[in-house]
């Protein structure tokens, strides 16, 4: 299955993510055009297949619940280095207001490496925060390192990448201990275990890796990484580290484990 059935699949059940970044593994000169197309061909299909819309979509801006920001077709390169603040309030203002034809509206930002802290800052809340029925493609064909602040609230998605299957065994027997050991449990097994902590938070990882669900999941791994990375700086007691640990497995894992 590629991955545009998969997100059509999610849309079937109401389950697509409000805020995506798309790159793909393709050489920068062909990465545009395969961002645009798979784009575009999403968003037609979405409305033609979803919600049964009957007109066809020629470009993305034909559309009146698509918003296009940056270069929309592979014309020459943009002699602006960085999106303009009013480029940027124009993709806020597009969602102050109800679809017109359909239930859900879509933007693409077509060249995520025009998003300076500027711009990053007038749509935190935007990322964040969903407004009615809404989802935002951010295309990366260069592959740029983007803003943490943008990073951390994204799905991050790759064209033409085999999705990864690693075996869970340990890390599914490890996840039914935690749903069963009281905390005090845990620690008497797993402090001296002889797969240390760095092993099963790169397992955790590894695990966030292949779940295709909302943003919200990535944002909170995204802030335990950054608390435990402190206790590291400041050599907190190895039970610590532990405890943490644990209470983000019973609190953001356990839930959505199956």
């Amino acid at each position: 299955m590629n991955l545009s059935q998969i997100l059509l699949d999610k849309a079937a059940k109401k389950e697509l993510g409000h805020f995506y970044i798309i790159e793909t593994s393709a050489p920068i000169d062909v990465a545009k055009k395969q961002l645009l197309d798979f784009t575009h061909e999403f968003i037609k299909n979405y409305y033609q297949k979803i919600e049964s819309h009957k007109q066809s979509m020629i470009h993305l801006m034909d559309h009146p619940d698509v918003f296009v920001l940056g270069q929309s077709q592979l014309e020459e390169e943009n002699s602006e280095k960085f999106f303009k603040v009013e480029e940027a309030e124009s993709l806020s203002r597009f969602f102050e207001f109800k679809p017109v034809q359909g239930e859900r509206k879509f933007a693409v930002v077509t060249e995520a490496h025009r998003i300076n802290t500027t711009v990053a800052n007038k749509w935190l809340k935007l990322l964040e925060e969903p407004q009615g029925n809404s989802t935002i493609f951010f295309l990366n064909p260069r592959k740029s390192q983007l803003l943490p602040t943008i990073h951390s609230r994204a799905i991050h998605l790759r064209l033409g990448a085999t999705p990864i299957k690693i075996d869970h065994t340990l890390w599914n027997e490890f996840i039914v201990d935690v749903s069963k050991l009281s905390l005090s449990g845990f620690l008497d097994k797993y402090q001296k275990n002889e797969y240390p902590i760095h092993y099963w938070i790169n397992e955790l990882i590894c695990w966030e890796a292949e779940q295709f669900g909302h943003a919200m999941p990535k944002q909170e791994l995204s802030k335990w990484l950054k608390s435990f990375q402190e206790m590291e700086v400041f050599n907190q007691p190895t039970a610590t580290k532990w405890t943490l640990y644990f209470q983000y497995l019973k609190e953001q894992v356990l839930p959505r484990f199956k």
